[in-house]
């Protein structure tokens, strides 16, 4: 590429050209900014100084292109015409540039025309800019709705994407809202116009808004108020607003300026984190209570195992001990360290050392054993032990320790051996009184028997000496023979009521149900004679129970004691009542026999049982005194009670507790209750 020759030095009038073009350049800058002071009142020095360089980098570019040319035009007289149309251009900002007479200048109006229009659209304030800042605070309002020219169906130009709003300071009134916040609240800025801000606020943050709102006219601002609102769709939403207020020139209040935020998610995340946070605390209470009573049941547990009444103890798969508690160191007398990690065979005396290994052989192969031993006491003293262990299985199942009880059973061994010994003494006592009663009841049987037949001869020679030979005996002497009668006769019954009391405590059969209305029947049957003599009166309450025992015993038992109820009886019409006590349990029934007659002094009550007593004159009731005593013996062999109620004349009632159902087999009895 041929290389350009060297650049021909300018003239003089040429320099004299291009000062003239930047002096020009400069002028325009000037007037540049005055149109920019015109138009933006109130524009940055910094805005000034931009015009003064673009423009005056402008007219070097000029320069530079002109210098280039043949002919540079005549700027001196196209630069006054410039300078008209940009003062009335400053004046009256509609007015076009016209095209310029100089090519070269083209590029330099448009760039005016560009930068007119960037100053106009940055540096001017937009109405709600002015409004919603501090920068506005001493501007005249503006008004926000023209009623006359207003379209009142949308909010001019409020046109964020946010969701913000104005507020009447009087009332909380909608002025204005964005668009966004019109669809999240569900009303038309129509709508929400002739709406409070309250009125959607829950009842319950109603008063707490009102509040916060007012102390915000009065600070200036408020950040972080949280509500809960109810949407046109009626949905329940929480929103977080930050609020300031606006002021005109003359420092009244325009509006409240309010940026709402959703925080609806935010405050039910909170609300459950609460909750969580609140079911976590609880449950940690609940952990710690559960740790504390794990802790005191630990602890009871240490305390049950340690001062157990017995001793346990655990031995590892080589018969060492690995643990035992303190109530077995209290018993044997060691200290822990004596016995821990020492063999078990220590604890044995030489002679059963030898068994050991059997024994823990079986418990290995069964995991269970059961054996009487005899340890040694540190102080070489032997006792009795019952030794009971489980085995503990590891998951490979091999023996992981055993479970081990052993109970001090010296005492109890000693008491069973003292008891056997008694025992052994007492059977031999037992078999030697059961000697001697059958003796005794062999002798009463036969000195009753062989003292009938001398009875018997004195009463019949008696008689024959008072018919055959009572001519030659005198007043005297016959009343000393009817004296000997009568006492041989009282001798008779003394000696037939001794054989039946010796037979009473035995039972004639095998015990069996007895139907108690039969043997009231047989009763009343066997005293007929005695009932008509008396004009008395036998009434039995029904139902009577089935019981359990000998018949002809209980026939006799309750043939005494209507007897007695009647002999002991003094009035017109004797009466005696026979029954059952309700609310007896099934296996006994307790019955009582009621008479209505002399009754008996309550000092009396426990005598009338023992044989031969009599409360009462022979010449005034006939009798031993042995019928109560045979009917003791009777009750004593069917394991029951017999008691009686009563007060001098009052009547009496004997009360009688027998079996139901079978009890113990009074044959076992018998033996000790026949002596009286």
């Amino acid at each position: 590429m041929p290389q350009a020759g060297p650049r021909e030095p300018r003239s003089s009038t040429h320099r004299t050209q291009s000062v003239g073009e930047l002096l020009a350049g400069v002028a325009l800058g000037l007037l540049s900014a005055a149109v920019a002071a015109r138009f933006l009142p109130g524009t940055p020095v910094w805005v000034w100084a931009l015009a003064v360089t673009i423009a005056a980098c402008l007219m070097l570019i000029v320069s530079s292109v002109g210098g280039r040319r043949a002919e540079p035009p005549d700027f001196r007289a196209y630069l006054p015409r410039l300078t008209r149309r940009v003062t009335a251009l400053a004046q009256d900002p509609g007015t076009p540039l016209e095209e310029p007479e100089l090519p070269e200048f083209t590029e330099l109006l448009e760039a005016l025309e560009m930068l007119r229009r960037k100053l106009a659209s940055a540096g001017r304030p937009r109405p709600e800019e002015a409004r919603l800042t501090r920068s506005g605070v001493y501007e005249a309002a503006i008004p926000l709705v023209d009623p006359g020219t207003a379209d009142l169906t949308s909010s001019g130009d409020f046109g964020t994407l946010d969701m913000v709003n104005r507020l009447d300071p009087a009332d909380l009134r909608w002025l204005e809202s964005s668009k966004a916040e019109q669809q999240f609240l569900g009303w038309p800025i129509t709508e929400l116009r002739q709406k409070r801000f309250l009125d959607i606020v829950h009842p319950d943050d109603r008063n707490l808004a009102w509040e916060q709102l007012q102390a915000a006219l009065i600070k200036g601002e408020a950040h972080g108020l949280v509500y809960r609102i109810k949407t046109a769709g009626g949905e329940s939403k929480a929103i977080e607003m930050n609020v300031g207020v606006r002021y005109a020139s003359d420092m009244t209040v325009t509006h409240l300026r309010c940026h709402v935020t959703d925080v609806t998610a935010k405050v039910r995340a909170g609300r459950e984190l609460r909750r969580r946070t609140r079911e976590l605390t609880l449950v940690n209470q609940q952990l710690r209570q559960t740790n504390r009573e794990l802790q005191e049941l630990k602890d009871r547990y240490s305390d049950l195992y340690q001062n157990a009444p017995v001793m346990y103890f655990s031995l590892d798969e080589g018969g060492y001990l690995l643990e035992c508690n303190n109530t077995m160191l209290r018993t044997l007398g060691y200290r822990r360290n004596e016995l821990i990690g020492r063999p078990y065979s220590i604890l044995l005396p030489e002679s059963r050392k030898p068994f050991f290994a059997t024994y823990f052989a079986e418990f290995l192969k069964t995991g269970y054993v059961e054996v009487e031993s005899r340890w040694n006491k540190a102080n070489g003293e032997l006792i009795d032990v019952w030794l009971t262990a489980t085995a503990v299985v590891g998951p490979d199942g091999k023996l992981r320790h055993s479970r081990s009880v052993a109970q001090d059973v010296t005492a109890r061994r000693a008491l069973e051996a003292e008891l056997k010994e008694k025992n052994e003494r007492l059977a031999r006592a037992n078999v030697e009184l059961s000697s001697k009663n059958k003796e005794l009841d062999e002798f009463t049987y036969v000195v009753s028997h062989d003292l009938q037949e001398p009875l018997r001869t004195l009463i019949a020679f008696s008689d024959f000496l008072v018919k055959d030979c009572g001519d030659q005996i005198d007043a005297q002497g016959k009343e000393h023979v009817q004296h000997l009668v009568d006492a041989s006769r009282r001798m008779r019954a003394l000696i037939s009521d001794l054989l039946t009391l010796s037979r009473a405590g035995r039972v004639t059969a095998e015990f069996g149900p007895v139907n108690l209305g039969e043997v009231i029947d047989l009763v009343k049957a066997d005293l007929a004679e005695l009932i008509r003599s008396k004009a008395a009166e036998i009434r039995v309450a029904e139902p009577l129970p089935k019981l359990w025992g000998d018949r002809d015993r209980i026939v006799q038992l309750f043939g005494n004691l209507v007897a007695n109820g009647l002999k002991y009886n003094q009035q017109v019409e004797p009466l005696v009542e026979i029954g059952a006590m309700p609310g007896d349990s099934a296996s006994w029934a307790t019955l009582f026999v009621h008479d209505n007659g002399i009754g008996i002094d309550r000092e009396f009550h426990s005598k009338i049982f023992q044989i031969f007593r009599r409360l009462h004159p022979r010449e005034q009731y006939e009798g031993t005194g042995a019928g109560l005593a045979i009917c003791q013996k009777i009750v004593q062999a069917h394991n029951g009670q017999i008691w009686v109620e009563s007060e001098a004349g009052l009547g009496a009632t004997f009360y009688v507790k027998l079996p139901r159902q079978p009890v113990e087999t009074p044959r076992l009895r018998t033996e000790a209750l026949n002596a009286p």
